[in-house]
């Protein structure tokens, strides 16, 4: 399976709207990923015209693919119920200047929608909360990320709900992207029973004040990490084990330990009638 995926973590915002964990995200879920087989572009502490080359890049590297993934972490915001991930030299003195140096999620989900992939997964860990807004005069109604649409075959996760802002992790990493990176490589869990982990994790660690969010129109399961026990069979066999599925014991008191714990029975046990409560 190709599985392509394009990771952008940016911290190292001007003055005093520096962030610590987004470039340790955006890095250590992409060496997650390679592990688990996905072809990934990692990209940190970006301007404007680099976010969208690297964009472009992602867009025509979906050729052939059969899963598209997209993750960001830094400073997010919502203009006009429309949502933005910020480069590091976004132009903040005016949403207008803010919306055309930032990154649309919507151009995001376009290119997914129209790539190759039959599965795509955008992952945004940025719903902190926007230090510029104060600039724009605006309410705490525009907080956080806006709900969006997910096309077919599409899941959307957010380090949030709608509206809300999330926390930053007190480790290396975002508290939401802490989570995802613990739970990503677990064996045979479809990736809506993943972010539900990642749901419970975060909610446990800010007594029930942040929760995660996820938007989806997947139309079958997938999974980062299946075993090959759910998949395919072992069709060939070392000489070694070969040769233990010969040996058999004849004689001796092991042989004799083992016959009788294959005797044994529930009925042998306890025979009907000596059953007691």
């Amino acid at each position: 399976m190709i599985k392509k995926a394009l990771c952008i973590g940016n911290a190292n915002y001007p003055g005093r709207n520096a962030l610590k964990n987004p470039a340790n995200d955006a890095t250590d879920l992409a060496n997650k990923l390679d592990i688990l087989g996905f072809s990934c572009m990692v990209l940190t502490d970006a301007d404007a015209k680099t976010m969208d080359e690297a964009l472009q890049d992602f867009a025509s590297s979906l050729c052939g693919a059969e899963v598209g993934l997209f993750f960001y972490a830094g400073h997010g915001m919502q203009i006009e119920g429309d949502n933005y991930l910020t480069a590091i030299n976004s132009d903040f003195r005016t949403e207008r200047n803010a919306k055309f140096s930032s990154l649309r999620l919507d151009k995001i989900i376009d290119i997914l929608e129209k790539g190759d992939n039959a599965t795509s997964i955008i992952i945004l860990d940025a719903c902190r909360d926007n230090p510029f807004e104060h600039l724009w005069g605006r309410g705490s109604k525009a907080l956080g990320l806006a709900p969006v649409y997910a096309p077919k075959g599409t899941i959307i996760a957010f380090a949030t709900s709608p509206g809300e802002i999330a926390l930053d992790g007190t480790g290396s990493n975002g508290l939401f992207t802490g989570a995802l990176l613990q739970h990503i490589d677990k064996q045979n869990v479809t990736i809506e029973d993943l972010f539900k982990r990642v749901r419970n994790t975060v909610s446990a660690a800010t007594s029930g004040k942040q929760t995660s969010w996820e938007h989806t129109s997947l139309m079958g399961d997938f999974y980062f990490n299946l075993s090959s026990i759910t998949g395919d069979y072992v069709a060939q066999y070392s000489s070694q084990a070969k040769a233990d599925s010969r040996f058999r014991l004849t004689t001796g008191p092991l042989k004799e330990i083992i016959d009788g714990l294959k005797s044994h029975s529930w009925y042998g046990q306890n025979p009907p009638g000596s059953i007691h409560p």
